[in-house]
């Protein structure tokens, strides 16, 4: 086809699309849309445990960035037109995987930014090799301090999620408030994550007026934790602390569940453990412990709009019958109001180089998210867009639905 015949097909196909959009049969922003199905894409990356069969947050925050990425995409993508889309890979829940997947996602051009999922401690191994590969990591379920408190500057690390120095202290504060407990006992895994709530419970049990009269250290895999409850009874603990994922978690539950009634020690429970199949491995543990799990976020009774929006999508494409059943919530949230803001930092920066979007996820304009407003998410000296202020509590249902409580 010579230059004339090309010009005149392509003032053909435009008259059509101008017809069909005053027909009504396309939307207002058909140009941006049509050019991002088609314009070379924008990468976000997701590294997650994938194949740990117990873990349900890799599905959780890959549906949160899917459900964002479909509203971006849907107004046009970004840069003029192209498309976001998402690129996962599965570390197994070891931390020398992470970091290689982290740098194979780093390295391909167009990658804006990688996200990383439930466990801490792959995280945080992985935090030296974004400053040197310059790609923004970040973390929207990992919490442990060390995540963005690692001394490295400018930072290329961001967190949408709960940390550490305030969710741990508000597991102490919880249960004093719910139980009354002054003397607790710690049950920590023997990793960054539980190295960084000990840290926390050190610093803050005095101020606060606790006293932790027994630390339980543990290894993942660990399969008896009998000497672990002993040790809480034998100190006369009121409540137990405990930090940990689901398996672990279970099998200390029903550790408990096994003692006389009177002699079950109530548990407040860091969020691992909602990452995970916990009502599957407790069973009827959870009826007769008083279990209680730390949250940022949940869909029970949420009024905001992206929130409602969001818990549409996920029940049709999760099949949920209702907002309580969507499967570890913080995972979709936190992950789909981050993919949100990349979108924005990478329209803001105009540019999909990691330099360029970091310094633009600093100074990012306010924005209305499924979790929060964020006014802003992050500031060149502050990396970390939640805070206190999200903490609620929930409880886990023998079918698996969190339901808040007091």
């Amino acid at each position: 086809m010579g230059h004339v015949e090309h010009t005149r097909a392509r003032l053909r196909r435009i008259g059509l699309l101008v017809a069909a959009w005053a027909a009504g049969m396309l939307p207002l922003a058909w140009p941006s849309a049509t050019a991002a199905a088609t314009a070379d894409p924008v990468y976000i990356a997701f590294d997650g445990a994938y194949s740990i069969r117990t873990n349900t947050a890799p599905l959780a925050i890959e549906r949160g960035i899917r459900a964002a990425l479909e509203e971006i995409n849907a107004r046009g993508g970004v840069l003029g037109g192209r498309p976001l889309r998402l690129l996962t890979s599965d570390n197994q829940g070891v931390s020398a995987r992470a970091r290689d997947n982290y740098l194979e996602h780093a390295a391909r051009p167009d990658v804006v930014a990688v996200f990383g999922g439930k466990f801490s401690p792959v995280i945080v191994e992985t935090v030296p090799e974004a400053h040197k590969a310059k790609v923004p990591l970040v973390s929207v379920w990992g919490s442990a301090d060390q995540i963005t408190e690692h001394g490295l500057r400018p930072s290329y690390v961001f967190r949408l999620s709960l940390k550490d120095s305030w969710g741990v202290e508000a597991l102490m504060q919880r249960a004093r408030q719910a139980h009354k407990a002054q003397r607790l006992c710690a049950v920590l895994p023997n990793t960054a994550w539980g190295r960084s709530g000990h840290a926390v419970i050190s610093a803050r049990a005095a101020p606060l007026g606790l006293s932790v009269v027994a630390t339980r250290w543990y290894n993942w895999g660990d399969k008896a934790f009998a000497e672990v409850v002993d040790a809480c009874r034998t100190a006369a603990a009121q409540a137990m602390v405990l930090v940990a994922n689901e398996v672990e978690a279970a099998l200390i539950l029903k550790e408990i569940a096994q003692r006389p009634a009177a002699e079950r020690l109530p548990v407040v429970s860091h969020w691992g453990v909602t990452g995970g199949v916990i009502h599957e491995l407790a069973g009827e543990a959870l009826e007769k412990v008083d279990f209680q799990v730390i949250q940022t976020f949940t869909f029970v009774g949420n009024e905001r709009p992206r929130a409602r929006q969001l818990a549409e999508w996920l029940m049709k494409e999760g099949g949920y019958a209702s907002p309580k059943d969507i499967v570890s919530p913080v995972g979709s949230a936190h992950a789909y109001d981050m993919t949100h803001l990349v979108a924005r930092a990478v329209e803001q920066a105009r540019s999909t180089r990691g330099e360029a979007v970091r310094q633009a996820l600093e100074r990012l304009p306010p924005f209305d998210g499924a979790v929060r407003r964020y006014a802003p998410a992050f500031t060149p000296g502050r990396h970390d867009a939640l805070g206190p202020q999200q903490v609620l509590f929930v409880r886990v249902e023998r079918a698996g639905a969190l339901t808040p409580v007091r």
